[in-house]
């Protein structure tokens, strides 16, 4: 075999304590680390927040002397100031990468103060890890990603970016926990209803994103034929009819509402094609875009209810 066509497996580099973290002058830094067997760590309480997304293994974090169990997938948020350490699993090692922010320095940003308050009250309140299951928790994984690419290509802008996905990041940690109950593990304690009306839920206040039964179907905790059959048990509408509804629903409070053009409606409301929206339009509204306007216009001039009142 030509030595060019070898597979060989890299390197990964191990610790046994905890990795140091060295801010750069914006203040968010995110780190790898692969623990070794006999990985230790004593109690720390530290200056900046924490954010820990498991990659693989799993242990406890002993935070204020309370037990928190981590695995593959979850997300967990250690404020400044709280004394905590990690105890691997045996033969189980934590691999993890670990979001530090200066919460000092980027407190002088208004928007971070008051995501980063609100966080940390919430956080007293809940206190669990989120799992990849948690309403959205996915997004988060992605923002994570993007903050990783950014950190180490250094592109042009790349410092604004870092900003910019953090206080994504923090934001939709916030409305996780505002929105859903925790714990929400998808444990045999959590009915199948629940998870999918947790993932219903979801796609009425997210609508104009990119939705696939994929994930939703993941974040449900089922497979993509169970989620379908249940959705439908539970709603009496396919998973598409039910996004298809929040979307044309959006599309209607729109176009009686605003002078928008109709273009820019389809694409605010998550259809990335004209024509499609238009064909999805007339079948729910039986009638098209320009006509439902000017329909529901007139009855809203003669003091008529519309549609989407």
């Amino acid at each position: 075999m030509p030595e060019f066509l070898i597979d060989v497996k890299p390197k990964v580099e191990t610790t046994r304590e905890p990795i140091p973290v060295n801010f750069p002058n914006y203040s968010i830094v995110i780190g790898e680390s692969h623990h070794e067997s006999g990985f230790s760590m004593e109690p720390e309480d530290h200056e900046f927040m924490e954010l820990y997304y498991i990659l693989e293994g799993s242990a406890d974090c002993f935070v204020e002397k309370q037990s928190v169990k981590l695995e593959p997938e979850n997300i967990f948020v250690v404020p400044r100031h709280t004394n905590h350490y990690l105890r691997d699993v045996e033969n189980s090692p934590l691999s993890l990468y670990i979001l530090a922010l200066d919460v000092e320095t980027l407190r002088e940003i208004e928007m971070f103060s008051e995501q980063l308050d609100q966080l940390v009250t919430l956080y007293k309140r809940h206190m669990k890890p989120l799992t990849r299951y948690n309403y959205a928790a996915y997004e988060i994984r992605r923002m994570i990603r993007q903050i990783l690419y950014e950190q180490r290509l250094k592109r042009f802008g790349y410092i604004s970016t870092i900003q910019a996905t953090t206080i994504s990041l923090l934001v939709a940690l916030n409305r996780i926990y505002m929105s859903v109950p925790v714990p929400n593990q998808c444990g045999d304690t959590n009915p199948t209803q629940d998870r999918i009306q947790k993932v219903a839920d979801y796609i009425s206040n997210n609508f104009y994103e990119q939705i696939n039964v994929e994930n939703m179907a993941r974040m449900a905790c089922l497979s993509v034929r169970q989620f379908t059959n249940q959705f439908k048990a539970v709603y009496g509408v396919t998973f598409t009819q039910f996004l298809r509804f929040h979307r044309i629903h959006y599309t209607q409070k729109m176009l009686a509402e605003t002078d928008q053009q109709i273009a820019h409606i389809c694409f605010e409301s998550g259809f990335n094609d004209l024509a499609h929206f238009y064909r999805v339009f007339k079948e729910i509204s039986g009638m098209s875009p320009r006509k439902y306007r000017i329909v529901t216009r007139k009855k809203m001039l003669e003091g008529q209810p519309s549609e989407t009142e």
